[in-house]
């Protein structure tokens, strides 16, 4: 039997929230883009309300999408959710949780968890104290090419990884995190990480206090992944270059195409072996409905039928390798071991 839809509340409703669904790129690609697309039409779902301090933000929700129920303060909801969808800034996280009624029993979170590594663990552990479970939109951890990817299909296409090499824009705490993270997904856990340029301000970036920095991380495998940041003012790339033990995958295109080349005789020198780079074998990589995917998931783990594909504990892995790179530069680019958690909630 199926349960009824959760009542649902944006908290936050701005680009994230509802601007991306506007982009007719991104719809093409992605479908539904945005989190108030999904939430206009998925069953498991009932959308009643929003949450911002803006005027034109409630307004837009108001008008655009029929929401009658939207206030600046979260207190005052006089529906009880039962799933708040939470896209506000960083700072604005754990105090909104606060406000939240007893009802509230899971939470569809945007990254970072919050303004430093200890404001995201007081998050999520807020959430653990109340029984709410936490899903951080790291989202290509619900597409299905990758997950096949983490569950054997990198080694199968490339053998054991050698050399890794990745590059992000828009901010360390902001794409940086979707690299890292995928990283962790893709290759395992990161026992250190070191910076190896300055922390810089990025024109581009998302939030004026995020920055930029070229950084290595050292991967329990022994394997090191060599990390540089873009300036998106000339183009985009959140991009990764996978070079194996019998082939080569890149992820680029901000993840939309796998690229592979197998190994073969080298041609220069008799006896050896190549990459066969300029024979490289390209196919999508199936992002339509990945924040769909991500809201079903939830759906099922809420009914006790599946694991998070994002849980908090995981997030927070994430968010201590970028913990980890910002005190490695801030100490002159000394190896750092992230914290580790073993909770995945």
């Amino acid at each position: 039997m199926m349960n009824a839809p959760y009542r649902t509340v944006v908290c936050g409703f701005g680009n994230v929230a509802d601007g991306l669904g506007e982009d007719r790129r991104m719809r093409s690609v992605f479908g539904a883009a945005s989190h108030a697309r999904i939430l206009s039409t998925h069953p498991a779902f009932d959308w009643r309300a929003v949450v911002d301090t803006s005027d034109s933000a409630r307004r837009r929700a108001r008008e655009k999408w029929g929401i009658e129920q939207v206030v600046a303060d979260a207190s005052t909801l006089e529906d009880e959710p039962e799933i708040a969808v939470i896209a506000t800034p960083a700072a604005a996280r754990l105090s909104l949780l606060e406000q939240m009624p007893s009802s509230l029993r899971a939470v569809l979170v945007e990254k970072p968890l919050g303004e430093s590594l200890s404001a995201a663990r007081a998050f999520v552990e807020a959430c653990r104290e109340r029984g709410v479970l936490v899903q951080v939109n790291y989202w290509r951890r619900a597409v299905a090419e990758f997950r096949s990817l983490a569950d054997g299909g990198l080694n199968r296409l490339v053998g054991e990884p050698q050399a890794i090499f990745a590059v992000y824009g828009n901010g360390l705490r902001n794409n940086g995190s979707h690299l890292i993270d995928l990283v962790r997904m893709l290759l395992g856990p990161v026992v250190s990480a070191r910076a190896l340029s300055e922390p810089e301000a990025l024109p581009s970036a998302a939030t004026a206090e995020d920055v930029g920095l070229a950084f290595a991380l050292a991967l329990e495998t022994g394997a090191t992944a060599l990390v540089q940041p873009l300036d998106f003012r000339h183009y985009r790339e959140v991009g990764l270059d996978i070079w194996g033990t019998r082939g080569r995958v890149e992820l680029l295109q901000e993840s939309l195409v796998l690229s592979h080349a197998r190994t073969a005789d080298h041609r220069g020198l008799e006896g050896e072996m190549e990459i066969a780079s300029d024979a490289m074998r390209h196919r999508p990589c199936g992002l339509r409905g990945a924040l769909s995917a991500m809201y079903d998931n939830l759906a099922a783990a809420m009914a006790g039928d599946a694991a998070l594909y994002s849980p908090g504990g995981c997030a927070l892995d994430t968010e201590a390798v970028l913990d980890a790179i910002l005190k490695s530069g801030r100490e002159g680019g000394a190896r750092v071991a992230p914290a580790r958690h073993a909770a995945r909630h």
